[in-house]
């Protein structure tokens, strides 16, 4: 039984009781401890959970926007103790937690087992499936942490412990076996609590694509904000369980998945799940340029020039991934021209080349020039990233296609939104999720790794049998 008691915000002065073992904290309707969504801005709408797990409480922060805080400094997962205070938000609604505590010595003398068991197998795991030579050692240790609970009853129940310990052996043998089937059963309900939290969660992304309205499409964000803290949260308590199973899960999908997972780790842009219509449109690039006419022809092209890119992008400390926007801007071809005026291999504007000392008059436009473009273009590659950050190299290849201005225009509109200026609000996924980018960027960005994805297949392919 938990008692949540409201000391201040629109629920202050009420207590709430329940006997759940999971309670729900937020604004939405399906919370069991639910606010006011007006009086208590600071509380998201599934904002954290109150847990009661292996004899404890907790509270587990659930990616909240504004934090779950105990004494002024924010928690993911934090065991709370009796009339501990937590503050739901930074600025928001503070509560006091209160529990009753039932066990008795036959439950600690139960429990005494468990824990020794725990132990024994821990130190038996560390000295490679063999007897430790602990095993005395820790039973001895164990009562002593329990004595003084346990000792205070009954001279009759002492009785108990003292005939635990005389016959440790078989107990720990008994009680590890429990333990074992306790564990197995634990990371087959973990397993599958992720497996069904990954179906929500693709659920809601599929709906996302679908959605046009704002409102909607921010409530549908932060309901996937909340799946996939949970989903995380959940990964990381298998990891505690069983590391091969959990490592298992968090590379699981198909080869193009580990592709993707692959290219978003070289620069800090890992996101627990790539929207579906992203790696559907990566899926359709990718299959256009296996099977264009011309693609032994642009592999050859690029082949040609890929030692002076990868040199001039090295120099800058560039990854290699993003010196494919030559391949989709113009298929590495130096001569390219649009109808607006760009040109060369890198398709740069009149304004920006010059901008980076390149010479673009009536007599001479280096822009042809495949070196000194390819420099300029390295330089503003970087340029970029340094303004919107490693870990958004996604959003500063949308900005070389859609132009800086473009992409600061709605970075300037998000920072009016609440809490805009905030890392997560300005990350290409959530731009790319709340449509906030024109469709040709939205477009842009999957056909630039499509075309890194075909070229790290080009053994398979037969690529590199090309002279």
């Amino acid at each position: 039984m938990i008692r949540i008691i409201h000391l201040s915000g629109s629920q202050q002065g009420k207590t709430a009781t329940s006997a759940k073992s999971t309670l729900r904290v937020g604004r939405a309707a399906d919370c069991d401890v639910r606010f006011d969504k007006e009086r208590d801005p600071k509380v998201s709408n599934h904002h954290a959970e109150f847990l009661f797990e292996d004899g404890c409480w907790f509270v587990v922060d659930t990616a909240s926007t504004n934090g779950t805080l105990i004494e002024g400094r924010r928690v993911a997962k934090h065991r709370l103790h009796q009339g501990e205070q937590v503050q739901i938000g930074a600025g928001g609604p503070l509560v006091r937690v209160e529990f009753d505590a039932k066990d008795n010595a036959d439950t600690t003398t139960a429990k005494l087992a468990e824990i020794a068991a725990k132990r024994v197998a821990q130190e038996r795991a560390k000295a490679g499936g063999m007897p430790s030579g602990k095993t005395m050692l820790i039973m001895a240790s164990t009562i002593k942490q329990v004595q003084h609970s346990t000792k205070a009853k009954t001279a009759k129940r002492w009785v108990k412990v003292v005939a635990l310990v005389a016959g440790v052996a078989a107990v720990t043998v008994a009680v590890m076996g429990i333990v074992i089937a306790q564990q197995k059963r634990q990371i087959e309900q973990l397993v599958k609590q992720k497996e069904h939290l990954d179906k929500e969660i693709e659920a809601v992304e599929a709906l996302m694509n679908e959605e046009s309205d704002p409102e909607r499409l921010a409530s549908l964000e932060e309901k996937l904000d909340t799946l996939t803290g949970n989903a995380k949260s959940t990964l990381a308590a298998l990891d505690k369980s069983d590391k091969r199973k959990a490592a298992a899960l968090a590379e699981s999908g198909d080869a193009l998945d580990r592709q993707i997972r692959e290219i978003l780790a070289k620069f800090d842009a890992s996101t627990y799940a790539v929207p579906p219509i992203f790696k559907e449109r990566l899926k359709f690039h990718i299959d256009e340029l296996v099977n264009a006419p011309n693609l032994k022809f642009v592999y050859r092209r690029k082949q040609r020039y890929w030692p002076m890119i990868t040199r001039e992008f090295s120099a800058l400390g560039l990854p290699e991934e993003m010196a494919y926007v030559a391949w989709a801007e113009t298929q590495f071809d130096p001569k390219a021209k649009s109808p607006v005026g760009a040109a060369g291999m890198w398709q740069m504007t009149t304004t920006t080349a010059q901008s980076y000392g390149l010479r673009v008059d009536a007599n001479m436009d280096e822009r042809y020039d495949p070196e000194r473009e390819t420099k300029a273009a390295a330089r503003h590659l970087a340029n970029l990233l340094a303004e919107y950050g490693t870990d958004s190299f996604m959003l500063a290849m949308a900005s070389y296609n859609r132009g800086e201005a473009g992409v600061r225009r709605v970075l300037h509109q998000i920072a009016r939104e609440p809490g805009g200026f905030r890392k997560e609000k300005r990350d290409f996924w959530h731009l790319y999720r709340m449509k906030k980018l024109p469709e040709e960027t939205r477009e842009y960005v999957p056909k630039v790794l499509a075309a890194a994805i075909v070229s790290r297949d080009a053994k398979k392919l037969g690529l590199d049998e090309l002279d």
